[in-house]
């Protein structure tokens, strides 16, 4: 079972690894930028699957996880939602890019979600599931606001535990599920622009 377990999470990592962007600034370019913000917003038509989230606004409101869903569909619900994954993608990517982008030029990372699946549990115990994210990036000039280059539509796929005890090894084992695709997609991101 534990030979599963790294066979899924080995191909978990070669599709993280993925890219299809294209980076067209040079090393030197890169050198000379200097991370002054990121900014995470959420495309028109987002699509978010994230239970143990609205589970949480649910605990938050004083409603049993029965509601969740209900609550979840509301403004204040998906302003929760939303919030709680902007700070983490905007965290996860300043944790990334920070103490590499410390030229003089500075530059700013906008991030729109387009989508974001956290498989639960009980999904992947019973049919199965990945955790992932896409969205589009843009590194732009923070003075100007001119655009120095797009990634569209990045996607990033973590690794998820499937059946009983690889839902249970996951929950045992590793951080929460939106943090390490958050984390995923940042790290990607980072690899990409600085060509790791």
């Amino acid at each position: 079972m534990l030979r599963r377990l790294f066979a899924l999470a080995a191909v978990a990592v070669s599709l993280v690894g993925c890219v299809t962007a294209s980076n067209t600034i040079s090393a030197d370019q890169v050198a000379t930028f200097r991370l002054s913000g990121v900014n995470v917003n959420f495309a028109p038509d987002v699509h978010i699957w994230w239970g143990d989230g609205e589970r949480a606004f649910a605990a938050s409101k004083g409603q049993p996880a029965t509601e969740s869903d209900v609550l979840a569909k509301t403004p204040e619900g998906q302003a929760y939602l939303r919030n709680t994954i902007a700070t983490k993608v905007k965290a996860a990517v300043e944790r990334n890019l920070a103490a590499t982008l410390v030229g003089t030029r500075p530059v700013r990372v906008e991030v729109s979600v387009k989508n974001l699946t956290i498989a639960s549990a009980i999904q992947r115990v019973i049919v199965g599931g990945h955790h992932s994210m896409t969205a589009d990036v843009t590194l732009v000039d923070a003075k100007s606001g001119a655009i120095i280059v797009p990634y569209t539509a990045q996607s990033t796929m973590s690794f998820a535990g499937q059946g009983l005890a690889g839902a249970v090894v996951d929950a045992a084992l590793f951080a929460e599920p939106i943090d390490r695709v958050v984390n995923n997609y940042a790290e990607q991101y980072g690899d990409w622009l600085l060509r790791k």
